[in-house]
């Protein structure tokens, strides 16, 4: 059993580092003030061929493994949650399903320049009245002359007030619930389609999420994505990668917060020694090491399975809930190390304790993922 990387995972990791810390972090600051996200990023990373890194090269990515992708997320995050959350859910969850299911034309269309960078995918999943209940999804598709005429409205989509095209979840047939819900690919611009502006939240500042509002438009039946009916079965296969690449994201936040604290730790000095020489500080530090190293194990175990192809619903769900509360336990912990310092604007701590917290509920709170973990466990 090796537990290592690989040289060329090592090298490719030095090399995401350098790119976020050299061309994404000087975006933070702006970020936080403006509350709006730096579009340009998109094509940047397109550039590089990170937006698709485990996806073939000729539909743009690099020919390499979803451990790859992880460390692209967990590098960005480790410099902006914000960043790493909009571009992994571009990835993953507006584009990745028409990969895996689109036809070529849509492939074409929506697939190739997203991971290019050149168009911006936002998923349409949750609701106003729904949130993990994809069964009880409220926006309706019904049959017309020329496709398919949508009602309805999504909520928190990010990248939804800029996006170019929307990957969305409808129900095609309510009776049947989570057999009846599909998916659809459609130009932002169409007709009928209203995006929302950014909804300012507590944490993720620059890292827009809006409303997307379907006032009746019809979508030609090519906009449609594998079969109707199926779509559910689709979103999984999005959904469950998405929250390995988000617990990767946790690892790098977590990791960012451990190493200021780390480091202040032993500049900082009291009573004539560095703090880190006091056991509350330095038991803090213990435990941040040991559950980050916790948690990047099952985040890599959970990707190496994904390149296998294995199942990984129990893996899946066990990473992004162990991962994500223990951001928030590191952010707290460090933030705490710093002291007064750490609630200051002046550095990243108390940034890490806001963003920390969306980890633990979006894309499956913690309740609802210890809840399929139990499942999976036969209870």
């Amino acid at each position: 059993m090796d537990f290592s990387f690989t040289p060329e995972q090592l090298m490719f990791r030095e090399a995401v580092s350098h790119f976020a810390k050299k061309e994404l972090e000087p975006y933070v600051k702006g970020m936080e003030a403006t509350d709006r996200f730096p579009v340009e990023v998109f094509k940047k990373l397109g550039d590089l061929g990170y937006l698709g890194v485990h996806f073939p090269s000729e539909w743009g990515g690099a020919d390499a493994d979803f451990i790859s992708f992880c460390i692209v997320i967990e590098e960005i995050c480790y410099v902006s949650a914000a960043i790493g959350i909009n571009v992994l859910l571009h990835s993953l969850m507006a584009s990745a399903p028409i990969y895996l299911v689109g036809s070529d034309e849509q492939k074409q269309r929506y697939f190739l320049p997203a991971m290019r960078g050149e168009r911006i995918g936002a998923a349409g999943l949750t609701e106003p009245n729904v949130g993990s209940s994809a069964g009880d999804i409220e926006t309706t598709a019904q049959r017309v002359d020329g496709g398919w005429k949508v009602r309805g409205a999504k909520m928190f989509t990010s990248n939804g007030p800029y996006c170019d095209f929307l990957t969305l979840v409808v129900s095609t047939d309510r009776e049947k619930r989570h057999k009846g819900i599909s998916l659809f690919v459609v130009d932002s611009a169409t007709p009928g389609v209203v995006l929302g502006p950014n909804i300012p939240r507590m944490g993720i500042a620059g890292g827009e999420a809006g409303s997307v509002t379907l006032e009746g438009p019809v979508f030609p039946e090519k906009s449609l994505l594998g079969e109707a009916g199926k779509g559910f079965y689709y979103l999984m296969e999005a959904l469950n990668p998405t929250r390995v690449a988000l617990a990767a994201g946790c690892v790098g936040l977590a990791q960012a917060a451990f190493d200021h604290a780390l480091r202040y730790a032993k500049e900082r000095k009291q009573f004539g020694q560095p703090i880190g020489k006091f056991q509350g500080v330095s038991f803090k530090l213990a435990d941040m090491a040991v559950e980050i190293e916790l948690a990047r194990l099952m985040v890599y175990k959970a990707a190496w399975l994904a390149d296998r192809k294995e199942k990984l619903v129990k893996e899946a769900a066990m990473a992004k809930l162990y991962a994500s509360e223990m951001a928030t336990r590191a952010a707290h912990r460090a933030l705490q190390i710093h002291g007064g310092y750490g609630y200051a604007k002046e550095y990243p701590l108390e940034r890490y304790y806001r963003d920390a917290r969306l980890f633990e509920i979006f894309q499956g709170t913690s309740e609802i993922l210890r809840v399929i973990i139990g499942g999976q466990l036969g209870l």
